[in-house]
């Protein structure tokens, strides 16, 4: 049986632990937590981060192109709608035949399309004549394609060159800016050098270079390492990601690879002719 003291004891007990569990917190703590709480809440993405995602440079609104045989229709875009922002680096992709490949030619304008609307850089591609979206595309674009369709007569600094030459460049500043570009992807040392001398990776590195020579404010690449070991392709996508980073330009890559994929930042799946 508790003795008199005992129960005493509990008594204080109980009411020590009601008070300790009423007990509020400080004014003062409780306003800290509030206004960091606030702070973390109403904190704004850094600068950089805002004008990439506010600059629309390439919308597609209900593209439409078919292919027309004797017998057949063929429709390889099917009211496609998208839209990306400067300093992206895109991948599109989705198995052979649906559309992928139709789809960056038609946004670059190497395709015309049969509705809808592509503009880049707010300039509409369908209302410009066909020098006029010529000199557009040698200005403002840069290419880099499976096959690399480097000109295997002239060397490695030559075929970085003419883009810059037909885009009226003079012959010193475009030999000195080519220099500098082919530097920037490690092959200032194989300038002189023919294309036949050089490996895959190399090749797709000229390749690169004379894609971005011109400073193009968007690059369309297509299958950019789908003739290279998995080697090359690291070092190809560790180029490509570390240029987009450092100059914001924008980047739309036709790929296969899972691996090129899940570099780029994000992913457009088309099947059928068809954005999903």
């Amino acid at each position: 049986m508790p003795t008199k003291k005992t129960a005493t004891k509990k008594l204080v007990a109980k009411k020590t632990l009601k008070k300790t569990a009423a007990k509020k917190p400080s004014s003062k703590k409780t306003s800290v937590a509030k206004k960091t709480l606030k702070k973390t809440a109403t904190k704004k993405p850094s600068s950089k981060k805002t004008s990439v995602s506010k600059n629309l440079v390439i919308s597609a609104k209900n593209v439409l192109k078919v292919y027309k045989g004797t017998n057949i229709e063929v429709t390889a875009l099917n009211k496609v709608k998208i839209d990306i922002y400067e300093g992206e680096m895109v991948a599109i992709m989705g198995p052979s035949g649906c559309g992928k490949t139709t789809l960056l030619n038609c946004l670059s304008g190497l395709d015309s399309i049969d509705s809808g609307a592509i503009k880049l850089q707010n300039m509409e591609l369908g209302t410009l004549s066909d020098d006029k979206l010529s000199e557009f595309r040698a200005k403002n674009m840069g290419f880099v394609f499976q096959s690399f369709n480097l000109l295997p007569v002239l060397t490695t600094v030559e075929n970085v060159e003419l883009p810059l030459l037909v885009s009226g460049t003079s012959a010193k500043e475009a030999r000195k800016l080519s220099e500098a570009k082919l530097d920037d992807v490690g092959l200032l040392d194989w300038a002189t050098h023919l294309p036949g001398e050089l490996s895959g990776g190399q090749r797709q590195r000229v390749t690169l270079a004379r894609a971005l020579v011109n400073e193009p404010a968007i690059v369309w690449a297509d299958e950019p390492t789908g003739n290279l070991d998995s080697t090359n392709e690291l070092e190809i996508m560790d180029l490509l990601t570390d240029l987009n980073k450092k100059n914001n330009q924008t980047f739309v890559i036709v790929t296969h690879s899972e691996y090129v994929g899940g570099r780029t930042n994000r992913i457009i799946n088309m099947k059928d002719g068809k954005v999903v």
